[in-house]
This record gives structure tokens, C-alpha cells and sequence, in this order.
């Protein structure tokens, strides 16, 4: 069944995203995971993967907030974040636009992929 009016693939992502931006939960969340693919781009901006065992997020540090890590985070790393969740329009995927990033040691899923390795070896 067909509803009486079609949308455009940038209609539904603007809508999705203005579902985003209206919940107050996901307007100011924090965040507990473990880095992945961390990385700096030339603008400044660093992105990364947030994950746990049943899940991933994607996140991005605007270049004003990465300025101020007191160090470069790394994969493995486990991690409280703050920010919000929002929708990137142009890929139609949602992410973590994260404003601080706290270490809180090193991850779970990074210590059993190095005991995991250091069997195989």
C-alpha cells in the first residue's frame, strides 16, 4: 500500500534528524565504550568508533573540542563521551558529535584481542 504522498530520500533523513534533535536524551547522553579506528583528519576533526560487545557508534570530535584532548586517543582505549546524537544528512547515518571525552582505562575488548593473540602466537 502506497501512502498519498512521496518523499524524497532528503525529506525522510530531514525528518528522522528533526526526531533526533527533539529527544532530550539523545541531545545530551553520556557514553561508555571502547575506541576503534580512531583518527585525525587534516582538518582537525577526529573520528572514531565507539563499541561494546553488542554494538557500535560512530562518533566525531569537532576540530574546537579535539583541541582540547589532553591526549590522542587510541583503539583499545575505553572511554566515557558526552555529546549528542544527531543524523549526517549526507550519508543518512547517525552519530555521536561528542564535545569530551574522558579516559576510563584500557578497554575489555582490547584485552581479550591481545590475549586472543598472544595464544595464536
Amino acid at each position: 500500500m502506497m501512502s498519498a504522498f512521496v518523499y524524497s530520500v532528503s525529506q525522510i533523513t530531514s525528518y528522522i534528524r528533526s526526531l533526533f534533535l527533539q529527544d532530550d536524551v539523545l541531545q545530551s547522553v553520556w557514553v561508555e565504550g571502547e575506541i576503534s579506528n580512531f583518527t585525525r583528519a587534516a582538518s582537525g576533526h577526529c573520528y572514531f568508533t565507539l563499541k561494546d560487545a553488542g554494538a557500535a557508534l560512530s562518533c566525531v570530535i569537532w576540530r574546537a573540542q579535539a583541541a582540547r584532548l589532553r591526549a590522542e586517543p587510541r583503539s583499545g582505549d575505553a572511554v566515557l563521551v558526552h555529546g549528542a546524537v544527531s543524523v549526517y544528512e549526507q550519508r543518512g547515518t547517525y552519530q555521536l558529535y561528542v564535545d569530551l571525552l574522558q579516559p576510563a582505562g584500557v578497554g575489555q575488548l582490547f584485552v581479550e584481542f591481545e590475549a586472543l593473540k598472544a595464544r595464536l602466537e
